[in-house]
């Protein structure tokens, strides 16, 4: 319930003795653990973890309360999440500013639906994607240099190249409602979809299409080219388009340092994160 009138109570700890943390947790309804790390500038992350015993913190309230348990999690980029299988839910807050409580408690209590997506990836593991020291933070003795050997595979490419699961894939988000895609109707100038909002409640819905090029591209496979956001009442669609330009279909020619249009079959696929397994597929080819 809202506060105002007979509101909820609320019991605080500040998480350096997690069996405190357990103990309040298991007297409680519902638990909220809050997490976070950090960087500056001159220094870096020293590793993808959140901060102090933050995950200890979340599995000790988790033991207690299992799925009622909400993590909300404020970090700089990406980090792991080890325990997120334990717990109920988890926000994802980046750098939210003075007003992050407001907003959150308008997301926990349900006044708003979410309809944010991951501009990023989270990985399971500390250096999930095999970076060398070569290619960061670069080797040398007098003068360190780095080698970009990774190439093209950065982020979601590097996961949709290796057919590798995260934690949580790039696009990923969650709703209070649900939605579904149909009618996937593809051409070198334009790609539509019909999106329907299948729950009981209003919300956004946010369907991203990419594309995989012809393999004589060398391009990595599944790569964002358009996202849009489509208001939906329960049980209303909306017709999605996509409007695809020469440049989404070119790659960089490094000789003629141009863009050069990549002829042949095209890969299309529609959903809501860069790993959905229900994503429509299609393809078209380029003229």
């Amino acid at each position: 319930r809202r506060v105002g009138g007979e509101g909820p109570c609320v019991a605080q700890s500040d998480g350096d003795d997690t069996l405190a943390a357990y103990e309040l947790a298991r007297r409680s309804d519902i638990a909220v653990v809050f997490v976070a790390t950090s960087s500056g500038e001159g220094s870096d992350r020293a590793s993808l973890s959140f901060d102090g015993n933050a995950d200890l913190l979340v599995r000790a309230v988790a033991a207690a309360k299992g799925r009622r348990t909400v993590v909300a999690c404020v970090a700089p980029g990406a980090a792991l999440t080890p325990w997120a299988g334990e717990v109920g839910a988890v926000t994802y807050a980046f750098l939210p500013g003075q007003e992050y409580a407001d907003g959150l408690a308008d997301v926990l209590f349900g006044d708003v639906n979410p309809s944010a997506h991951l501009p990023l990836t989270l990985p399971r593991a500390e250096n999930e994607v095999g970076f060398t020291d070569a290619m960061w933070p670069g080797v040398g003795d007098k003068q360190r240099v780095a080698s970009y050997s990774e190439g093209l595979l950065v982020g979601y490419r590097w996961y949709n190249a290796h057919n590798a699961t995260p934690a949580f894939p790039f696009g990923h988000g969650l709703s209070y409602t649900t939605f579904a895609l149909a009618g996937l109707r593809a051409s070198p100038t334009r790609v539509t979809v019909t999106v329907t909002n299948t729950g009981r409640r209003p919300g956004a819905a946010a369907p991203q299409l990419y594309l995989t090029f012809p393999p004589s591209a060398g391009e990595p496979p599944g790569q964002l080219r358009g996202f849009a956001q489509a208001q939906l009442q329960p049980g209303e669609s909306a017709e999605v388009r996509f409007p695809l330009r020469a440049r989404d279909m070119s790659v960089w020619n490094a000789t003629t340092h141009a863009w050069q249009l990549v002829h042949g079959s095209f890969g299309v696929a529609v959903g809501l994160s860069s790993r959905d397994a229900a994503a429509l597929r299609g393809a078209f080819r380029s003229p």
